[in-house]
């Protein structure tokens, strides 16, 4: 058991999440616990009396109650639509549906510091905005590189110098290039399956190929894609979907999250799948 007084639990397997993270650490530094956590897990044990701060995800109301009473405080900084309620009836709080988890947190814990561009970026790639090529380039290198803080400091500064941008950007590039043939590839995978009244693409891929998997599949297909991955406790299944239809609202009937063009959710092993095959 930690005897650190300080505990950051934030969206894990997620950039953004970990911007978040990585926003508390340029403050607390070591004297931090920094745990990643998701939904439909369960809440890291050994919490009681420490100071919480909740990042770029929310609990159900009844475990967030729970953190509440037994913490010694908790702050809760998040912008996924469907924990609104739940953010916002946490007497510390911050809910902005127009910002990321990375620049809320940035801005709570650095209220006198400029967003860094690098999670500016963060920000932009998670809410799906257009963004131009280099910038792009320079989130998929980003991307492709370890998530520890000390890399992700080393990046804020990085992309700060005109030379070190120039080369993240070029190789970023190349990356993009790759990936892109790749999902080009496993996207003849897919399989067409019904899913919520819609007949959609489905097809499994690593965590690195979600999102071009997805939207490639999406656009094949409107409007919505899924794309899982297995692991030892079940299937975690990303919906990317169009403007037409809400991925998050489809995730949260299955007890997940996200935003309206990207969400997950969780399906242990033994549940009922969602969706049924369609064959010629």
């Amino acid at each position: 058991m930690s005897k650190k007084e300080i505990a950051i639990l934030y969206h894990g397997g997620c950039p953004d999440g970990f911007g978040g993270a990585y926003a508390a650490w340029k403050k607390f530094g070591d004297s931090a616990d920094y745990i990643p956590t998701r939904y439909q897990q369960p809440v890291p044990e050994n919490l009681e009396g420490k100071e919480l701060y909740v990042v770029d995800f929310c609990y159900e109301q009844d475990t967030m109650n729970e953190l509440l009473k037994n913490s010694r405080s908790l702050t809760v900084l998040d912008h996924h639509e469907g924990t609104r309620g739940v953010v916002e009836s946490m007497p510390n709080h911050v809910y902005d549906a127009n910002r990321s988890g990375a620049s809320i947190a940035w801005n709570y814990f650095h209220p006198d510091t400029p967003l860094p561009t690098f999670l500016h970026y963060v920000e932009d790639a998670d809410l799906f905005r257009k963004i131009p090529d280099d910038e792009r380039a320079l989130i998929t290198y980003a991307y492709a590189q370890p998530f520890h803080f000390d890399i992700w400091d080393d990046l804020v500064h990085r992309i700060e110098d005109p030379a070190e941008r120039a080369k993240m950007i070029e190789r970023g590039s190349t990356y993009q290039e790759y990936f892109q043939l790749l999902a080009h590839q496993l996207a003849g995978n897919a399989e067409l399956v019904s899913f919520e009244g819609h007949t959609c693409y489905l097809i499994a891929g690593e965590k690195m190929f979600i999102t071009e998997l997805g939207t490639q599949l999406r656009d094949k297909r409107p409007p919505f894609a899924l794309v899982v991955r297995a692991g030892a406790t079940g299937l975690r299944v990303s919906i990317r979907s169009d403007h037409t239809v809400n991925a998050a609202t489809l995730a949260q009937k299955y007890g997940g999250n996200g935003h309206p063009n990207s969400a997950a959710f969780f399906l242990p092993w033994g549940t009922p799948i969602p969706w049924k095959p369609i064959t010629d």
